[in-house]
């Protein structure tokens, strides 16, 4: 013990004598996952030393849980309020089963008066802990140790490889019995193979997981698709549990004590788990804006040619309409296909037939019924679960004022509910609700994106600004006022401008496509509006680019 005493900086300095008191007082203590060796507030009544396993910190404050460390072998922890005699500042609980080291009070009390040279070693790591703490940000919950099961295991720790630029441990446990492997091919994509692992016993297993995650920080077990003690050991141990194809949905979810998810084993779908995984999704939210909004077609284009992932969509009215229809898997030339169309479309006479006119107007000129049976055929009558990317669509309760999220049921509805511009369409009539455009309440849905877990948040916002609207003023002296549509659109985007000021949430990067010269029912400028789209989305790939970098965490072991 006194050799692992050495490896420990608050005790590498002191004289092998001191070591060995200190030796003689410490108490082993073993816990399983999930056990809290102490909680926030608790007296401090000793210090712990990790032999073993893992444990992270957190602060319960606010009503709010929030990580601050995780901590494995060699490190220690509750040292501070034991020697303060101060009340615990923060939670500990055990991630994989741990071996402690105990030092208590009375035994510390008994060492500083034998050995006085204790208090400088004490009074030095105080002061580098203090310092490391008004340093360090808070940190995330993270998903480093993952049970896979099926074939696409090693495929999925390539593509977790690729996304971190971080070498990835895959362990066998089982499942890769009958799955013929070249390691060495693996491990020139960082990715290191162990066979054998399904002799291993499942009490042995907390013990070699804390060692490989402090080596190699992500490992994915590859279990059997079944149960047996290993298996529900490494479950359990994991930060979170995965399906791969169609192999052990059923019984995985009734016994994974933590997180589940879900791939079908295609190569698009494990790279966007392996970016789940390593927290680095992609979300992107479409503003609302009218005949603007084309320009978010050719946002989607430049994020496609350049191999940027979206992950997650949110989309107010124009955005609902084209983030829908890139959701549900249509390609780029059949989306422009579209927006072609609408300038005819559109147009109240080459355009009749799309429109259901409301004579005499009551709540809007037209009812919308043709609008939504034409969206159901473009959308194929998918709803939200039939999505290849998720989707959410916002709508406003006229009479609440409620900010209403569609993530289920037809997609078309939905999209028919937030393009309801206020005294064109009628309100949409969903579940005792009358909805108008989504753009009165949340024109451009980026908190949403945060709320659903995205940690990279793109932001395409075809909405003018009030100096874009002055400067178009100077532009365009056309003498003559705005008709009765014109006057509708330009309140409701004056609105959404404004809103835009205190709603928009998170942003790592706001592409602005510069559509401030174009009217909002200028459909006939498809492909300018289009190229304003594509020109912003390029000059905002440098900073997307870096967000997407692989970033190794070389001296982030937790």
């Amino acid at each position: 013990m006194k050799h692992d005493l050495r490896n420990i900086p608050f005790f590498s300095e002191l004289e092998v004598d001191i070591l060995n008191a200190i030796s003689r007082r410490l108490q082993r203590e073993h816990y399983h996952k999930g056990a809290t060796i102490f909680a926030e507030e608790d007296t401090g009544n000793c210090m712990y030393l990790i032999e073993s396993g893992q444990v992270k910190v957190v602060t319960e404050r606010e009503g709010e849980e929030k990580l601050l460390a995780y901590l494995g072998p060699g490190n220690f922890f509750g040292e501070t309020a034991l020697l303060l005699s101060e009340k615990r500042t923060a939670t500990v609980r055990v991630v994989l089963d741990v071996d402690l080291l105990v030092l208590r009070k009375e035994d510390l009390d008994e060492l500083l008066q034998q050995h006085p040279s204790i208090a400088i070693t004490i009074t030095r790591e105080l002061s580098r802990r203090l310092g490391h703490a008004t340093r360090s940000p808070e940190q995330r919950e993270e998903f480093n140790i993952v049970a896979a099961v099926g074939p696409a295991a090693p495929t999925l720790a390539r593509h977790l490889a690729h996304v971190t630029g971080e070498d990835v441990f895959l362990f066998d446990l089982g499942g890769l019995a009958n799955v013929t492997l070249d390691q060495a091919a693996l491990a020139q994509s960082q990715v290191f193979l162990v066979r054998g692992g399904e002799a291993l016993d499942a009490e042995a297993l907390p013990g070699r997981l804390s060692t490989l995650v402090e080596q190699y920080y992500w490992v994915i077990m590859s279990i059997a698709p079944y149960e047996i003690p290993l298996t529900l050991k490494a479950m359990e141990l994991a930060d979170i549990s995965v399906t791969l194809g169609n192999s052990g949905k059923e019984w995985i979810k009734t016994v994974a004590p933590k997180g589940y998810w879900e791939s079908d084993g295609s190569d698009k779908s494990l790279r966007r788990l392996a970016r789940k995984i390593a927290q680095r999704q992609v979300g992107l939210a479409l503003s609302s804006g009218n005949a603007r909004g084309f320009a978010h077609i050719g946002v989607f284009e430049v994020l496609e040619k350049e191999g940027i992932p979206v992950d997650m969509i949110a989309g107010t009215s124009a955005g609902a309409v084209f983030g829908s229809l890139y959701a549900a898997g249509r390609s780029i030339a059949e989306i422009k296909e579209f927006a072609v169309n609408i300038q005819h479309q559109y147009n109240f006479i080459s355009g009749f037939r799309y429109w259901d006119f409301r004579i005499p107007p009551r709540s809007g000129v037209i009812k919308g019924n043709m609008v939504l049976s034409y969206f159901r055929k473009c959308l194929r009558n998918q709803t939200f679960d039939d999505l290849p990317i998720p989707l959410y669509i916002i709508a406003a309760d006229l009479i609440s004022g409620e900010e209403i999220v569609f993530e289920r049921g037809p997609v078309a509805d939905a999209v028919r509910a937030s393009m309801s511009v206020i005294g064109i369409f009628e309100p949409a009539e969903v579940a005792d609700r009358f909805l108008i455009d989504g753009g009165a309440v949340n024109p451009v849905p980026t908190q949403l994106l945060a709320d659903r877990g995205m940690n990279i948040i793109l932001a395409s916002n075809v909405i003018p600004t009030l100096e874009d609207r002055l400067h178009r003023r100077e532009q365009k002296r056309e003498g003559r006022p705005p008709n009765v549509i014109g006057i509708l659109m330009g309140a409701m985007e004056i609105m959404e401008s404004e809103i835009i000021k205190t709603r928009m949430g998170p942003v790592d990067v706001l592409i602005q496509p510069d559509v401030a010269p174009y009217g909002t029912m200028e459909y006939d400028k498809v492909h300018e509006l289009i190229q304003r789209g594509q020109e912003a989305a390029c000059r905002e790939l440098p900073q997307i680019r870096q967000l997407l970098a692989p970033r190794p965490r070389s001296s982030l072991r937790r």
